[in-house]
């Protein structure tokens, strides 16, 4: 199928809603028609049916153009399409009766509109599954309409974080909110089902996406883990992202194995792993001491100066003092003096998202040393091998993402070599070379790279 009737397909979404209310519409006035004080409406009747069977055939069209871009399968998928073909046909009958046959229609039109109506809620119901998950209308019913409904009864809410499991009632309930959408028994992009465990370990179309034990070799926490702007980050097309909390206890469950069936009391779980599962199960944080120790916090004013000025600031748990700190509104141009401000809470700045911000060289000179910085996207930026000089005094940087600076070449990498803590870098949309990369990789063996030109 052409890429243009692939975008014609895509409107479906859009258009689905006019033959709803054409049908409501033309029910109501058509009951209202029957009625002495307004059988005037009668005349009316014919073209409001015209313009509701015509809106249900362009949605079907657009409908099967929409199936046509592949990624739809189960059963949810096949009702949808026979009920809205159903719907549609049945439609162009009721015009054809309202037109040419009034009697007929006079004796039958009110069951015809029950019918419409009843078919049009279950084709919508069927295209909701599609559009969230085959479970998403009746997820909060009580239980016993989940029961008839097929589903297992509803978890209760974790009280104790020792007792909870760490599948069912984190890494699912996660899964399925940010990526179920997508990855469902009913919508599998990529042959890609997330709403089991057994249907995550089978994997996708291009093979296994977790490696229980490594999860920096998962491709699931490679893709949610890439920069936004890149061509394969999950979840796609403006969906909301995992948090960075969340990812962080994503790739915690994978390196641990993919415990199921079993409690967090029974694994081994440091204090800021356990913080984030309370924190994501809305329970009171386990302290993280260390993380507040070492961070000194800054005074209220502070805070409140770079909020005034633009930048976003966040704590990176409740217990603690570090900061996250990025740009408040994506692809806003950071001034020299906001970014002087950031000088001031270098002591507490472990994460710093200066991604799509305008940045030159001489703007990235204004940041001096920033010594427990962890994470820093320079990514989308006009930075060139001269500014990279400035990341010298970043001694504890870990993840440097360079994606989309076009002017970066082989000779700024030799920059990057004294950063000695520097454990995964970015560098797509780059000019450097494949000599260039391999000759990095050789001299840091345990620096991850991900870039177009390196081997894998």
């Amino acid at each position: 199928m052409s890429d243009f009737l692939l975008f014609l397909g895509r409107f479906h979404v859009v258009v689905l809603h006019l033959p709803i209310g054409m049908v409501l519409l033309t029910a109501i006035v058509h009951w209202l028609s029957r009625s002495a004080r307004h059988n005037s409406l009668q005349q009316v009747l014919p073209v409001l049916w015209a313009f509701t069977a015509l809106s249900a055939l362009v949605t079907v069209v657009l409908g099967l153009l929409h199936f046509g871009e592949g990624g739809f399968s189960g059963p949810s998928v096949n009702a949808h399409r026979l009920w809205g073909i159903g719907f549609a046909l049945a439609v162009q009958l009721v015009w054809f009766l309202s037109v040419f046959n009034v009697v007929l229609y006079q004796r039958w039109g009110g069951l015809l509109c029950a019918a419409l109506l009843i078919a049009v809620t279950i084709t919508g119901h069927y295209g909701g599954n599609l559009t969230h998950d085959p479970t998403y209308l009746v997820e909060y019913a009580p239980q016993s309409i989940r029961q008839f409904a097929g589903l297992d009864e509803r978890r209760a809410p974790v009280t104790d974080l020792a007792l909870a499991d760490p599948w069912h009632d984190v890494i699912a309930p996660m899964l399925q909110s940010r990526c179920g959408s997508c990855h469902n028994p009913d919508k599998q992009r990529g042959q890609l089902d997330l709403s089991s465990l057994d249907a995550l370990l089978v994997g996708g179309e291009s093979g296994a996406v977790v490696l229980p034990g490594n999860a920096e070799g998962s491709d699931l926490y490679k893709r949610v883990t890439l920069p936004e702007s890149h061509e394969n980050f999950m979840p796609a097309e403006g969906k909301t992202p995992l948090t960075q909390e969340q990812v962080q206890i994503l790739g915690w469950w994978l390196d641990a194995g993919l415990p199921a069936e079993t409690s967090v009391s029974a694994l081994s779980v440091d204090e800021e792993t356990a913080a984030l599962l309370s924190i994501e199960l809305g329970l009171s944080p386990v302290p993280v001491m260390v993380a507040a120790e070492n961070y000194p916090a800054l005074p209220e004013d502070m805070i409140n100066q770079m909020v005034a000025s633009g930048w976003l600031v966040r704590p990176l748990t409740r217990e603690s003092n570090g900061l996250s700190v990025s740009i408040n509104a994506i692809g806003q141009p950071a001034s020299r003096d906001m970014l002087a401000l950031l000088n001031q809470a270098s002591a507490s700045m472990v994460e710093l998202n200066l991604a799509s911000t305008g940045l030159n060289d001489d703007l990235l000179a204004v940041i001096t040393d920033m010594p427990v910085l962890e994470i820093l996207n320079l990514s989308n930026n006009g930075i060139t091998d001269a500014g990279l000089d400035t990341l010298a005094g970043f001694e504890n940087l870990q993840v440097l993402n360079l994606y989309g600076n076009s002017a970066i070449t082989d000779g700024g990498l030799e920059k990057l070599v004294s950063l000695v803590n520097l454990e995964t870098l970015y560098l797509w949309g780059t000019a450097v070379s494949e000599a260039g990369l391999m000759g990095l990789q050789a001299s840091m063996v345990d620096l991850e790279i991900y870039a177009q030109a390196l081997p894998r």
